[in-house]
């Protein structure tokens, strides 16, 4: 083999590694199982199951994670990105793993079961299990060759309390955006349409 791990924490055994395609740090896949996906897709909760995301392809890792912040910002949870696999020679990423924010534990000398110092934030370690894994096809693009949406803790059910997620706090720096968020809230828009709207405000800021 020719890969290796950096930016390494221990992850469940439930993950399985791939074989490689002819020694090459490929991940198999099943082509006939892999549908394109638009990364501003609608991710609605009666749109997007384990079924539909399992075998979806990206361009770039950062259309994955904008995908993966998306479904959770609606199912009402955040996520992280856990590990990186890079292949030795080239030291090129062929897999990532990202994960609930709740993956995990903080053990009792203040790290985490990866051995990291642990951080003041919001979200607790509980040994979340729900992860999303991809990995690189031959043609350069990315795929989801693994989804578990298994959670061990409650869901943030309202927007505001789905905001307060590390991944999701970009959409509420301001005073501003905190009240159109509320007023969204309150007029019983989907968190999914809400995101929309806030995202749509920013972009106008930003012209």
């Amino acid at each position: 083999m020719n890969e290796t791990e950096v930016d390494v924490h221990p992850i469940e055994t439930h993950i399985t590694e791939d074989v490689d395609i002819d020694g090459l740090s490929i991940a198999t896949y099943d082509s006939e199982k892999i549908n394109r996906v638009d990364v501003n897709a609608n991710c609605d909760k009666d749109e997007v199951n384990n079924e539909t995301i399992l075998g979806k392809v990206f361009d770039t890792t950062d259309d994955v994670y904008a995908f993966y912040n998306d479904y959770a910002f609606v199912h009402g949870f955040g996520i992280r990105i856990h590990t990186t696999h890079k292949n030795k020679e080239t030291n090129e990423p062929y897999r990532k793993i990202l994960v609930c924010d709740k993956e995990g534990f903080i053990r009792e000398d203040g790290n985490t079961s990866s051995g990291h110092e642990k951080k003041h934030r919001r979200e607790v370690r509980v040994g979340c299990k729900a992860m999303l894994r991809i990995s690189k096809k031959k043609d350069g693009k990315w795929f989801v060759d693994l989804f578990d949406d298994t959670h061990n803790h409650e869901l943030s059910i309202t927007p505001t309390k789905v905001m307060k997620h590390r991944s999701h706090a970009k959409f509420h720096r301001t005073v501003e955006c905190k009240s159109l968020m509320m007023q969204l809230n309150q007029s019983g828009l989907k968190p999914s349409q809400i995101k929309k709207v806030l995202v749509n405000e920013s972009l106008q800021e930003k012209k």
